[in-house]
């Protein structure tokens, strides 16, 4: 999911490959996790969870930076225009792809703007930052990074300005990565490219080459991260549909799994576990009443479940000034 740093641009360093391969790797172990919490075969809510959120943004932010990286390594020799091009035809392709395959199985919550969106985006917008002072560079990316934090507005509610980030709604998607903050991390990876090449391109982390077969197979994953990209979920959700054909008694109740996952994080959130049994108990009959608990148990809420289940918080909450159901 980077450009190749091979050919005329100079030696394509293993390192950086092993460094994709292993984030490839994280973002196999992530979505097989939201798949299996999806399905309903564990208990945790993946996409709520803390732990879970954090790893799947670590694994998102390693890639964004890579592409930084590997533009700077793939132009250290000047901008090879042709393979620049291909590859980034590639990834446009590969973004329509994902676009198009989730809006048909998740079509109130279809990748518009994810991971590989976002990186097409980026291989052509830190163009010109190529030619700016590393200050400057980082100064940019500190400024990208922390706008979003600090500036909202509803003009940017609309879809068609989703992608940007300065939305005050993000929107219900299962994967939104917008320009705004995450292009920050991109033009760090253009100062970290340029301090490797600076300090580190004679080193023992340059020149490293991998031995046993843990390291070899992070460097093809790395090599070839985009086609496993673009292969590893319908691989890994076409498995769990067989395995739940063959052993149905596997999976649990979408009601059994919002009722834990609520009670959960109502109780860590100070309150009682009678209060918190009869708070989630009501909510859940409103989900179940309007048809829409399976997507609330999967993430896929569009904006008007949303504003329901909103309701149901309000309309169920005991006694709002000492009641926090979201922990």
């Amino acid at each position: 999911m980077s450009l190749a740093e091979r050919g005329g641009r100079g030696p394509r360093f293993a390192a950086i490959d092993a460094v994709r391969g292993a984030a490839i790797a994280a973002m196999v172990v992530y979505h097989f996790s939201w798949d299996l919490s999806a399905f309903g075969l564990i208990g945790v809510d993946v996409i709520a969870d803390p732990g879970w959120k954090a790893f799947a943004r670590t694994i998102a932010g390693t890639f964004v930076t890579l592409v930084g990286v590997s533009l700077v390594l793939a132009t250290r020799n000047g901008l090879q225009l042709r393979p620049f091009l291909r590859r980034l035809a590639l990834i446009v392709g590969a973004a329509l792809l994902v676009s198009v395959g989730t809006w048909f199985q998740f079509p109130d919550a279809f990748v518009f703007f994810g991971i590989l969106h976002l990186i097409a985006f980026a291989s052509v917008a830190a163009l010109p930052f190529l030619r700016l002072p590393s200050p400057v560079v980082l100064l940019a990316a500190i400024a990208i990074f922390v706008l979003p934090f600090v500036y909202t507005s509803e003009i940017f509610n609309h879809p068609l300005l989703w992608w940007v980030g300065f939305t005050p709604r993000p929107p219900s998607t299962v994967d939104y990565v917008p320009v705004f903050p995450w292009f920050a991390l991109t033009l760090l990876g253009i100062v970290l490219g340029r301090l490797f090449l600076k300090f580190a391109s004679a080193g023992a982390f340059a020149h490293w080459t991998p031995k046993g077969w843990l390291g070899c197979l992070a460097v093809l994953a790395g090599r070839w991260s985009l086609p496993i990209y673009l292969v590893h979920q319908p691989l890994l959700i076409g498995a769990l549909n067989l395995a739940m054909l063959l052993f149905p008694g596997l999976s649990t109740s979408d009601a059994a799994i919002f009722g834990d996952q609520c009670v959960s994080t109502c109780q860590a959130g100070g309150n009682q576990p009678a209060v918190c049994e009869d708070y989630c108990g009501c909510v859940l009959s409103g989900l179940e009443g309007e048809g829409l608990l399976a997507s609330a148990v999967r993430g896929q809420l569009d904006e008007a479940g949303t504003d329901r289940w909103r309701t149901f918080v309000e309309a169920c909450r005991p006694d709002p000034s000492a009641f926090d159901p979201s922990g």
